[in-house]
């Protein structure tokens, strides 16, 4: 991983590549955007982060996009942004700016998923803290309201119960179980980047799951880490290059793009 950089020095390398051939910036959201909160429900993307995403947006030279495993009404309701090129469930629904919602699953695989739910449900049932999700052909379990104790045997009940056609994506206080071949965010950035082919792209995301996005990148690009003081997941190593230090730094880096020749 590389090491940390300061915003002001972020921004004069990536305006320098935004001056020869435009940009494409994309973003994560829980953990980049909106600060990591107590529950899902309580995440919120600040009004100065959401205003310089706007400014951002409606720039002529840049292309921008936000990638989270959130669904896309969620989205769209924490960013409430327009011009934004959107993808949720980690690459399984897109979304083009005034464009339709594509989801990228059949229903037998939603069948799957809410049949997977039910099942771990009824085996979490014990685990104070811990919340089941399903989004479209995922599940996620919640832990970020368990105590330590309950957040390690969500780990092992999760394991023991992940099927052999799904994966297990352990994020941010979050356990995701994933069919296998799955859309990744790497798919998201090669879908969004295409709209502005040759620019360079700077992703900028904070989690396990953010690390297929930064293998898409090449070396001209700008795979932008977020490092928290506390990291319940993502202690190995990483292919971004750059390091901003929390959800404020990106905030900052956000408007100085916006606000840079």
């Amino acid at each position: 991983m590389g090491r940390r950089h300061p915003v002001k020095e972020l921004v004069a390398r990536v305006c320098a590549a935004r001056r020869a051939r435009g940009l494409v910036a994309i973003f994560d959201l829980d953990g980049t955007l909106a600060p990591i909160a107590p529950t899902p429900a309580r995440a919120r993307v600040p009004a100065a982060t959401r205003r310089a995403l706007a400014r951002l947006a409606a720039r002529a030279d840049t292309t921008v996009g936000v990638v989270s495993g959130r669904p896309l009404a969620a989205l769209r309701r924490l960013l409430g942004v327009r011009g934004l090129w959107l993808v949720g469930l980690h690459g399984y629904a897109r979304r083009a700016p005034g464009g339709p919602t594509e989801r990228l699953w059949t229903r037998a695989a939603e069948r799957r998923a809410d049949d997977l739910a039910t099942q771990l449900r009824r085996a979490l049932v014990h685990v104070r803290g811990a919340r089941i999700e399903q989004k479209g052909p995922l599940v996620a379990v919640h832990v970020r309201a368990a105590s330590p104790a309950g957040r390690r045997a969500a780990r092992r009940i999760v394991a023991r119960l992940t099927p052999p056609d799904r994966l297990l994506l352990a994020g941010r206080r979050v356990l995701e179980l994933a069919p296998i071949g799955r859309p990744t965010k790497g798919d998201a950035v090669r879908w969004i980047a295409a709209r502005r082919a040759g620019a360079p792209i700077l992703y900028v995301g904070d989690d396990t799951t953010d690390e297929d996005a930064f293998a898409a990148l090449g070396a001209r690009d700008f795979p932008v880490r977020v490092m928290h003081r506390e990291r319940s997941s993502g202690r190995g190593r990483s292919r971004a290059r750059y390091r901003l230090a929390d959800p404020a730094a990106v905030s900052a880096l956000v408007a100085a793009l916006a606000a840079s020749p």
